[in-house]
């Protein structure tokens, strides 16, 4: 595939590599600069792409290897908090609608009960049902076997769904 072929196709997938970079990096301006690192790495190794039509899945992998290597050997860095008492920051403002508009779709319990999950369990929840993968393409994505993505999708579920009772239980919702 021509690198204009291949740019055109994965300029398809931005959305999702938006959304899922957010999710991963929980700002704005981390994920666009985690796209902008995937799409670079993605396009010198298109070559590996063995399936043109897991084109999605194979991004989404590039970018989580990216993002993953990103952060091997990361110090502790200084954050200067607002006010010196602490409090988050308001969110980034985001100039992509869609991205604000799904932010906001979840609701308070629903954020929490996804930010209780293990990392790799929420991964796969959200490649599932919201990124609508299928459980191979997600096998690829997280790198491990089918099984074990059907184990991380079980397991989420019933922790959310406990979750979200027990909030319910406690009237936190």
């Amino acid at each position: 595939m021509s690198a204009r072929a291949f740019i055109e196709r994965a300029l398809e997938h931005l959305p999702a590599l938006r959304r899922v970079g957010r999710r991963l990096t929980g700002s704005a301006v981390e994920a666009d600069d985690l796209v902008q690192e995937t799409l670079a790495r993605a396009l010198e190794q298109r070559g590996a792409l063995k399936e043109p039509a897991s084109l999605k899945a194979w991004l989404l992998a590039v970018q989580r290897t990216v993002f993953l290597n990103s952060r091997r050997g990361l110090r502790p860095r200084l954050e200067v908090l607002e006010g010196g008492r602490g409090q988050p920051l308001p969110p980034e403002p985001s100039a992509d609608l869609e991205v604000e508009l799904h932010a906001h779709a979840l609701s308070e319990g629903m954020r929490a009960a996804l930010d209780s999950l293990a990392p790799e369990w929420r991964d796969a929840l959200w490649l599932r049902e919201v990124e609508e993968l299928s459980y191979d393409e997600i096998a690829q994505v997280q790198g491990c076997p089918v099984g074990t993505v059907r184990s991380r999708l079980a397991r989420a579920r019933l922790a959310v769904f406990d979750f979200l009772e027990k909030e319910k239980s406690h009237g936190s919702l």
